[in-house]
C-alpha cells in the first residue's frame, strides 16, 4: 500500500511536438540551417516528419520563443543572426554566437576587467580580500570538474568588480553574466585550469600588496593570453 502523499504516476510517451522541437533544433544545432538561412515551409516539415501541421507551429512558436528563430510576416522563419547587440537576450544559446561575438566578449573583458582591477586594489576591503581568497583557494583544489572551475573562475572576476563599489561596473557585468558564464566554459574547457589558477593567485596577491601596477599588468596579461589561445580555436569552430 502505497504511503499517504506518494503515488506512481503513468509513465507518459514524448509528445510529438516535443519530438519535432527536437529535431529541429539538432538540425539547427549541426549546420542543416545556419544563422540567415529560411527554415522550411511548415508545410513541407509537416510531410518531412510526418506530422500534424500544428506541431510543427507550435515548435516554431517554441524556437522563437527561445531566441533561436525569428518568424518574418509573410516571408517565413529563419535562423537568428546573433551579434553582441542581442547581448540582453539571455535566453541565447551558446552554440548560436558567432566566432566574432566570442572574440567580442573577450575584448570586452580585456577592457572591463583590467580597468576594474584598477580600482579594486584601492578599494578592496577586508572581507573583498577573503573572499577572493576563498574563491582562489578552492581553484587550486583538484577534485573539481571544468564546470564547476568555471563558476569559480568567473566568481572571482565578479568579485573583483564588485570590489570597485562602483555600481554601474558592478551592475553592466552583472548584465552580461550568463553570456560571460558561456565564455567561460568554453575556455576552461579548451584551455584547461592552470592559467586561471596561476594568474588569479597573482593577481590576488597583488592586491593584497595594494600593488596596482601589478595587478592590472597580470590581469592583462591574463585576459590577453586568453585571447591569443582562444582566438585560433573560435575561428577554426
Amino acid at each position: 500500500m502505497a504511503r499517504d502523499g506518494f503515488r506512481l504516476v503513468t509513465v507518459q510517451h514524448k509528445r510529438v511536438q516535443d519530438q519535432v522541437f527536437d529535431q529541429l533544433l539538432d538540425q539547427i544545432k549541426g549546420g542543416m540551417w545556419p544563422a540567415g538561412s529560411k527554415l522550411p515551409s511548415e508545410n513541407e516539415l509537416r510531410i518531412q516528419l510526418g506530422v500534424s501541421r500544428i506541431s510543427v507551429r507550435e515548435s516554431i512558436k517554441k524556437l522563437v520563443a527561445l531566441g533561436i528563430v525569428e518568424t518574418k510576416q509573410g516571408e517565413g522563419s529563419y535562423v537568428k543572426k546573433i551579434s553582441s547587440s542581442s547581448y540582453s537576450d539571455m535566453m541565447i544559446p551558446m552554440f548560436l554566437l558567432e566566432s566574432r561575438t566570442l572574440l567580442e566578449i573577450l575584448e570586452y573583458r580585456k577592457v572591463m576587467e583590467v580597468g576594474a582591477t584598477e580600482i579594486a586594489v584601492e578599494r578592496a576591503t577586508q572581507e573583498d580580500i577573503d573572499i577572493l581568497e576563498e574563491i582562489v583557494v578552492r581553484m587550486e583544489g583538484e577534485e573539481l570538474d571544468m564546470k564547476e572551475f568555471a563558476k569559480l573562475d568567473l566568481e572571482f572576476h565578479m568579485a573583483i568588480s564588485r570590489s570597485t563599489k562602483n555600481d554601474l561596473i558592478i551592475n553592466s557585468n552583472n548584465f552580461v553574466r550568463d553570456i560571460l558564464m558561456r565564455s567561460m566554459e568554453s575556455i576552461v574547457t579548451n584551455l584547461g585550469k592552470t592559467g586561471g589558477r596561476y594568474y588569479h593567485r597573482k593577481i590576488l596577491e597583488a592586491i593584497k600588496r595594494r600593488d596596482v601596477t601589478e595587478a592590472t599588468q597580470m590581469m592583462r596579461e591574463h585576459v590577453v593570453l586568453t585571447i591569443e589561445q582562444m582566438r585560433p580555436i573560435i575561428m577554426e569552430s
